[in-house]
């Protein structure tokens, strides 16, 4: 995706502050039609105050349901009732209900924790025995989406087994559903494993009608492909697709059973923020809300982007008509977004706001200037400041310097915290120590408090041993290990993963403290910094139309030797023809999401694979590598197809080991086992369907890996290591396990590797990455690889090969310890 074009940009037409409390959640209200205004949007903020701003007169009201109507806790959603009215997710997990007067109808209890995601599910067909016309859905920390019918005030289904936070959105109803109500989709924001966030799934359910009440039933799974926790989910009515966002820094455009279309990243130049909620314009465009203070905006028609920089965390976006959307900021503004000149706001208001977003980041910077440490109250009198709520964190002026102190409502004392830091690019001091980086932490506590800390981290130090002595430090429990470490590696940039913190709702914000909602689901198991590998590398090159067509020409030119020597029904115009057709669709990665590749085109792939001799088909299978990263081409529909291309490409592997005479001196010699390791490896990324055709046969494919294991070409051993990489990584995830054959393979494999000391930095890595995540999938395999002496081996490579290298053979040394 490309910057928008300026002229086609989004612009400041309105801002609006209310209480004066971070906005946290906003909906979208009709006006009487007798009322002048459009539309009006309700707010809920962090001080648990209910505002309405009526567009475009700009009027504001605070409480317009009167004093009664004060949450006692964060509002954390909102959603608008079509009949007028509208419904309001708290901290305190309790869904408040409003009329269109904005007063107070009614509550629903269940929940034990905050509900931070509201939706409605319309109902497929009438019901004479109840007036819904549609359901409502909640989605809570405490790891359950809820459905209740507001005409009968309770909860008719509960959907459990979440993994910590969920976001719920209803779906449209099956058609031909003979009594299916409809389908929710929800989406969880995993549990701490290791050092990492695993489990994040997005769940299709279906709801029907049972004895008065409703069934839900789980149709269908999809989990761990995001990289880190899923914040939000919606559903696009105009393209009848599912998106979700989350803290990599990505959506992903999803089917209706959850699989994964496309996905749209974060535009920077390697700043990965967390996407924290997400919404779809009619016109074929998605806005995100990020932690680190902007709105970002995808246009799916154009390919292009754009950037919105705000003076600190948006915590949610809202859907405006006439393609306009707001953004509910944690400097407490209330701003709308618009492409139309004549909505956009005065030159002045927007400069105002372009230097308060700028102001705001140089202000993280720097720190709290003399002038505002001035004139903030003294700690000498602190004793005459009153404390609101347990945790409540305030900021004083002690001796000219800013300190932060927590109110305790047992002692009614303000407890100082420490120092109030600048960043300068995240340096700083904490209690007179300099540190690399100083990260602020809001930890929850019980009864909806806060407290709020900071952590020091110097480059290079384990972040498990920091967060080790940070919780030693301040008396944390034990199980707040994991996410402690995760966060400082998400802000630190370590390794250059994508650590991911927050199985709740809350996160970090450019200019203001990062709140960090802990949950205690962490597992007690041992952690490590690179360990296990839980995803799939690709090979990924060869989608620009030049490389293409260059493998287009080889084709054709090989076309014309397997005529010569053999007879075939092939014409070359149905050659060309069709890799030309596959050509456009592979070339144009950014509508993956909307493209297919019919089954003629992939069987007419794997019968060249199979009938072309082993000096010709290399560039088929390279074609083929490529096809397998595309979503509809490697779908599980598509498995005996895949099953067939993989044992066509195991058998030239296999001729090149029994004949090697026959592509000796030829580019086949390197580009064979090169090509199809690259394409067994990218079959673990692709879909359902590659997947399991590559797992089916990966005894075989290991086979072909230990062949070309000791290849004199850099490029080979790459290749081999990184099907090694996704081999292991398989393993570790699949819930049906392996044999202690493929673990034994996978064993002697790497020592074939390790000892022959012919491996380059990354390549190396890699195999010590596929190791260790092969040692934690089974004791067993831990014991075997004991028995091979491999741990000597594995120090001798680590410390041959950088800092990574020594760091993933130091965790191995543990694992085996």
């Amino acid at each position: 995706y490309n910057s928008m074009d300026e002229s086609k940009e989004y612009n400041l037409s309105l801002e609006v502050v209310t209480d004066g409390e971070p906005v946290r959640s906003l909906c979208l209200i009709k006006e009487e039609s007798s009322s002048e205004d459009e539309y009006s949007i309700v707010t809920g903020s962090q001080g648990g105050l209910l505002s309405c701003l009526s567009v475009p007169s700009c009027t504001t009201s605070i409480q317009p349901g009167g004093d009664g109507t004060r949450h006692p806790h964060n509002i954390t959603s909102l959603l608008s009732v079509e009949s007028g009215g509208y419904v309001s997710g708290c901290k305190d997990g309790v869904i408040r209900i409003f009329d269109g007067a904005h007063s107070f109808s009614g509550e629903l209890k269940g929940h034990e924790n905050a509900v931070t995601s509201l939706a409605w599910l319309p109902l497929s067909r009438s019901d004479d025995s109840s007036p819904d016309k549609e359901l409502l859905l909640s989605g809570s920390w405490d790891g359950t989406a809820r459905v209740w019918s507001l005409s009968q005030m309770e909860c008719v289904a509960v959907l459990g087994g979440h993994e910590n936070t969920v976001s719920v959105v209803g779906l449209p109803p099956l058609d031909g559903s003979h009594g299916s109500i409809g389908r929710v989709a929800t989406a969880s924001a995993g549990i701490a494993q290791g050092n990492s966030i695993v489990d994040h799934k997005v769940r299709i359910w279906h709801i029907s009608p049972s004895a008065g009440s409703y069934r839900a039933k789980l149709a269908h799974t999809v989990a761990n492909d995001h990289s880190g926790p899923i914040r939000g989910i919606a559903f696009d009515p105009h393209t009848n697709h599912l998106l979700t966002c989350s803290n990599d820094a990505t959506v992903k455009i999803r089917d209706l059973q959850g699989n994964c279309l496309a996905t749209l990243n974060y535009p920077s130049d390697g700043s990965e923020p967390m996407l924290l909620s997400l919404t779809t314009l009619h016109d074929a465009k998605v806005v995100a809300a990020a932690e680190d203070g902007h709105a970002v905006v995808w246009d799916l028609v154009h390919h292009t982007h754009r950037l919105i920089p705000h003076p600190s965390t948006v915590w949610t976006v809202l859907a405006l008509p006439k393609g306009d959307f707001a953004t509910a900021c944690h400097d407490g503004y209330t701003r709308i977004f618009t492409l139309d000149a004549t909505r956009t706001a005065p030159t002045q208001q927007i400069q105002q706001f372009q230097k308060a977003s700028a102001d705001s980041k140089a202000k993280s910077n720097s720190g709290p200037t003399p002038e505002e440490i001035a004139n903030l109250p003294k700690w000498e009198m602190n004793a005459l400041t009153q404390g609101r709520s347990e945790g409540q964190v305030q900021i004083f002026n002690k001796n000219n310097k800013a300190v932060a102190a927590q109110w305790s409502d047992v002692s009614k004392t303000w407890i100082e915290v420490g120092e109030v830091m600048g960043t300068n690019q995240n340096a700083g001091q904490i209690d007179g120590v300099s540190y690399d980086h100083v990260f602020p932490i809001e930890i929850d506590v019980p009864g909806g408090g806060v407290t709020s800390l900071q952590i020091g981290y110097n480059n290079g130090e384990n972040p498990f041993v920091v967060a080790q002595k940070f919780i030693d430090d301040h008396m944390l429990d034990q199980n707040y290990l994991s996410e402690i470490a995760d966060y400082i590696q998400k802000r630190a940039g370590a390794d250059g993963n994508t650590p991911t913190l927050g199985m709740t709702d809350a996160t970090a914000a450019a200019a203001a403290p990062t709140p960090m909602d802990i949950s205690t689901n962490t597992s007690t198991t041992p952690t490590y910094q690179h360990l296990p590998f839980t995803t799939y590398r690709s090979f990924e090159n060869g989608t620009e139309p030049k490389v293409f067509n260059k493998i287009i020409n080889k084709c054709c030119e090989f076309y014309d030797q397997e005529t010569a020597s053999t007879s075939t029904t092939i014409t070359k115009d149905h050659l060309t023809t069709t890799l030309q057709t596959l050509s456009d669709t592979l070339c144009a990665t950014n509508r993956y999401h909307a493209t297919s590749i019919p089954n003629s085109q992939l069987t007419f792939i794997s019968k060249l694979i199979s009938q072309w001799n082993i000096q010709h088909v290399f560039p088929i299978l390279d074609i083929s590598r490529l096809i397998a990263l595309h979503p509809d081409a490697s779908k599980m529909e598509n498995q005996y197809i895949w099953e067939s291309i993989v044992s066509s490409t195991i058998e030239k592997c296999q001729q090149k080991k029994l004949d090697p005479t026959s592509v000796q001196g030829t580019t086949a010699a390197v580009a064979i086992p090169m090509i199809s390791m690259r394409l067994f490896t990218n079959c673990f990324r692709g879909g359902g369907g590659s997947l399991k055709a590559v797992s089916s046969h990966l005894d075989k494919i290991l086979d072909c890996a230990e062949l070309f294991a000791i290849s004199e070409n850099k490029n080979v051993r790459l290749s081999v290591a990184t099907l090694i990489l996704n081999a292991s990584s398989y393993i570790k995830s699949s819930s049906a396990g392996t044999t202690s054959s493929t673990a034994d393979h996978i064993l002697s494999i790497v020592g074939t590797i390790i000892g022959s000391g012919l491996y380059e930095s990354e390549a190396t890595v890699r195999v010590l990455v596929a190791l260790g995540t092969l040692l934690l999938a089974d004791d067993s395999i831990k014991v075997k690889a004991k028995s091979l002496h491999m741990s000597s081996m594995v120090d001798h490579a680590g410390s041959q090969h950088g800092e990574k290298a020594k760091a993933v053979a130091g965790e191995i040394q543990l694992i085996l310890a």
